[in-house]
């Protein structure tokens, strides 16, 4: 696990719903700098586009406050957006544009949502499956990551017998 580089939180009022694409676009816009990432700064601009959507995805209905965590690391960007709301939430995975849900889920190399007791995580196909249970009743959260790096994955170990099995006994 790499070491966190920098961190920070931007909360979000219910009231300010209909501000939200200037209010978390002027927020990435400072992070991203103030992070000093080793990400280029054209992933840094994607990823705040597809945030700016998602976070509107999550908290643009004005009924619930909320919560924009970016976590970044010499590997990677991890973002979670929670909603505080105290009912339980229909997740709209129908978001249109360039940045729509679709487009975010092929994106980000981790996109989780969990809501109404549910964890949702992509599959290999950049499909969203229900895959375990999660304490998120009220509300919901988005975990979403991109790797500046491509994660290296390790080799199985194999045994090799000092004998060739197509040779005679």
């Amino acid at each position: 696990m790499a070491d966190v580089i920098f961190e920070a939180s931007l909360e979000i009022k219910a009231a300010q719903a209909n501000n939200i694409p200037q209010i978390v676009g002027d927020w990435w816009k400072e992070t991203s700098k103030q992070s000093n990432s080793p990400a280029t700064p054209g992933k840094l601009y994607a990823v705040g586009n597809y945030l700016v959507q998602l976070v509107k995805n999550s908290l643009s209905d004005g009924k619930s406050d909320g919560k924009v965590t970016a976590i970044f690391d010499e590997e990677k960007i991890k973002i979670v957006i929670e909603d505080f709301g105290t009912e339980e939430k229909e997740i709209n995975l129908n978001v249109k544009g360039e940045y729509g849900m679709k487009e975010s889920i092929e994106y980000f190399d981790v996109f989780n949502i969990e809501s109404k007791g549910k964890l949702y995580e992509k599959d290999r196909r950049n499909m969203i499956e229900e895959v375990d249970e999660s304490d998120v009743y009220a509300g919901s959260k988005v975990t979403i990551i991109k790797y500046h790096i491509t994660p290296v994955e390790e080799e199985e170990e194999t045994w090799q017998s000092g004998r060739n099995f197509g040779q005679r006994m």
